[in-house]
C-alpha cells in the first residue's frame, strides 16, 4: 500500500516548528559529529532585503515564526547600516520589517541573516515514522550554532530507542515516539539529531516549541 505523511508540519509559536526534515543515514558518533538533521534552527537567511527611506523590508527565504514587536538580530549586510539588534513588525509569514537611517544603498548585499535574541522553550522532539522500518535509536543534540564537526560545540541531550515497525497496512499504525525536553534553547543555538542504524524508510523529525 501507499501512504502519505505530513513531512511539513506548519510553524506556530506554541506549536509544531516547521523544518519538514526526514533522516535515514546512520551515524554512531557520540558527540554530535558526523551527518545530522537539524530539527530546531530559529536562524533565518534572507531572500532579500531592501530599505526605503527609514524602513528596511527582510523576506525570509522560509518562514521565520517572529512575533511582532520582538527583537531581532541582523547581520551578515555588507551595509553596516542595516545590521544590528532590531525591534520589528511582521508583515507576513516571510516577511518583517525594522528602522534603519535614510540613504541606505537598495538593495542590500552580503549573507543577511535574523536571529532572535531570545531563547525558545522546545517541550519535545518527535520520530515519526513514514513507513516499515528497523529498530534504531535517535539521539538529540543541542549545537551551539557552530560547525557540529567539533565536538566541543555540541551537547548530548537524549536518546530514546524506536522500535521495529515490521509492516504498514490498513490495520497497523504507525506510532510515533515522542521525546519530551522541556527546555529553553539558548539564542543561536541548533537542535541537530542523529540515527544509530540506517533505516529504509525515512523518519519525520520535528521540534515541537513550548507557549510563552
Amino acid at each position: 500500500m501507499s501512504t502519505t505523511i505530513n513531512t511539513d508540519p506548519v510553524f506556530t509559536k506554541n506549536g509544531v516548528f516547521n523544518t519538514g526534515k526526514t533522516i535515514t543515514a546512520q551515524n554512531i558518533a557520540k558527540d554530535g559529529t558526523g551527518t545530522v538533521v537539524t530539527v530546531f534552527d530559529p536562524q533565518r537567511a534572507a531572500s532579500s532585503l531592501t530599505s526605503s527611506q527609514i524602513t528596511a523590508t527582510f523576506s525570509s527565504v522560509e518562514p521565520h515564526g517572529f512575533s511582532n514587536g520582538e527583537e531581532i538580530l541582523i547581520t551578515g549586510v555588507t551595509e553596516s547600516g542595516y545590521n544590528g539588534i532590531k525591534t520589528i513588525t511582521v508583515t507576513g509569514p516571510k516577511s518583517f520589517t525594522y528602522t534603519v537611517a535614510s540613504g541606505l544603498s537598495t538593495p542590500a548585499t552580503g549573507t543577511p541573516v535574523a536571529d532572535p535574541i531570545n531563547g525558545q522553550r522546545i517541550t519535545k522532539v518527535v520520530f515519526q515514522p513514514i513507513g516499515a522500518c528497523v529498530a534504531s535509536a535517535g539521539r538529540i543534540f543541542l549545537n551551539n550554532g557552530q560547525s557540529n564537526s567539533t565536538p566541543g560545540n555540541n551537547t548530548y541531550l537524549k536518546d530514546v530507542s524506536l522500535p521495529l515497525l515490521a509492516a504498514v497496512s490498513e490495520v497497523i499504525s504507525m506510532p510515533q515516539t515522542e521525546v519530551i525536553l522541556d527546555i529553553v534553547v539558548p539564542p543561536f543555538h541548533k537542535l541537530n539529531v542523529t540515527l544509530g542504524t540506517t533505516v529504509a524508510t525515512a523518519y519525520s523529525v520535528y521540534a515541537v516549541a513550548g507557549s510563552y
